[in-house]
């Protein structure tokens, strides 16, 4: 199916955190989204002015200043207000609810609908590590949701949560999951692996577990923590020799830095932040996710099946993700339960089979993107 680009401005998207180069899960999920949508409409996003503006399938303008009250900034409002009324876009599309107070008067005043987009269910992630004004954000993120004509959430739970806690109307709440780019299963370059593992010294004929994600994160950190104090110990016993547990991903404090690399006689190797993570998911045999906390889902998690590889998650670390669309790949272990955890990463070793390709039906940004446009264009009420 082809689509014809309108020659009015369409979507305007608002993403006030940076948005490229995408790092997190989080930016490489929104750029994915934009990136496929701007291939099927007129679509400009205002972003942050950390971000490159040139070389998209969008127009990216990075307007919105770089700094900590940028979510209540009556510049912003200005700057956003002045876009809106310049481009006549028929729908904005903000992301995260935090500049919600900004972009719904906005709505109002040029008589434009808003929709957002709900990486998670803010209130309830910063809960979940112990942040003491979450309730405050709880009224916010209520307030933005209310205002909006209809919210994306990632994953079905979310949306139920919402509808829950914030008594939204469920026609308004709908689903796009996280994306990748493939839209198949493609298979590595046959020397990839080698180069990749030779690059940090590693013998290319050991098995490699990964473990990957922003690691200035606290969910990533305590998954971390797992892996070296109840992962690594067990796997010692089990494997002993011809295994490689790496770790990638920046944020750590130096000090975190050395005290991992104490940890290679445990066959543990800190590698740290790499340009292409989908390099090192591709020369890996299983990648691992031992995550107990935080919302939405672990981007990590379909990223890696994307790639044709198994993972090992706990249940909290793959939440919302269908397990029946993944084949062998999803390896679902109880929270905590570390012995049974670490004998699932041996056994996947042994896994044979691809990635179905109804995984890549449900996940492909192409059709996320197409999907979630012809919602933002509809006349529902």
């Amino acid at each position: 199916m082809t689509h014809e680009k309108s020659q009015g401005v369409d979507v305007l998207s608002i993403v006030p955190a940076p948005l490229y180069p995408p790092v997190s899960g989080g930016q490489k999920g929104t750029y994915g989204n934009l990136d496929a949508m701007g291939r099927i409409c007129r679509l400009v996003s205002i972003t942050d002015t950390q971000s490159t503006p040139v070389g998209h399938s969008f127009e990216l303008r990075p307007l919105i200043p770089h700094h900590s009250f940028k979510y209540l900034s009556i510049i912003n409002y200005r700057i956003l207000l002045k876009q809106v009324r310049e481009l006549k876009p028929k729908v904005v599309l903000l992301e995260q609810p935090y500049m919600g107070l900004l972009v719904s008067r906005i709505s109002r005043i040029a008589g434009i609908p808003f929709f957002l987009h709900a990486h998670n269910i803010e209130f309830l992630r910063f809960k979940s590590i112990g942040r003491w004004w979450w309730p405050l954000l709880f009224l916010w993120e209520r307030r933005t949701m209310r205002r909006a004509k209809g919210v994306f959430f990632v994953t079905e739970q979310d949306r139920d949560l919402a509808i829950r806690h914030f008594g939204l109307s469920p026609h308004r709440c709908f689903i796009k999951p996280y994306g990748i780019p493939m839209t198949k299963l493609v298979h590595p370059d046959s020397q990839e692996r080698e180069k990749v593992l030779s690059r940090h010294g590693i013998n290319p004929n050991d098995k490699i577990f990964m473990f990957f994600g922003v690691l200035k994160y606290l969910p990533n950190i305590e998954a971390l923590e797992f892996i070296v104090d109840e992962i690594c110990p067990r796997m010692m016993k089990k494997l002993q020799t011809g295994y490689k547990i790496i770790v990638c991903g920046g944020g750590l404090s130096d000090d975190y830095v050395e005290t991992l690399k104490k940890l290679e006689s445990e066959n543990l190797k800190y590698i740290g932040f790499v340009e292409d993570i989908d390099e090192y998911t591709r020369s890996s045999d299983v990648i691992l996710n031992p995550v107990l906390k935080g919302g939405g889902v672990k981007t990590k998690v379909i990223e890696a099946i994307g790639c044709n590889k198994p993972v090992v998650s706990t249940y909290t670390g793959a939440a919302g993700i269908n397990p029946l669309l993944c084949g062998n790949k999803l390896q679902l272990v109880e929270d905590e339960h570390w012995d049974d955890f670490t004998q699932r990463m041996v056994d996947s070793l042994s896994l044979t089979g691809d990635t179905p390709q109804e995984f890549y039906n449900t996940y492909s940004w192409e059709g996320i993107a197409c999907d979630m446009y012809k919602i933002l264009i509809s006349d529902f009420k």
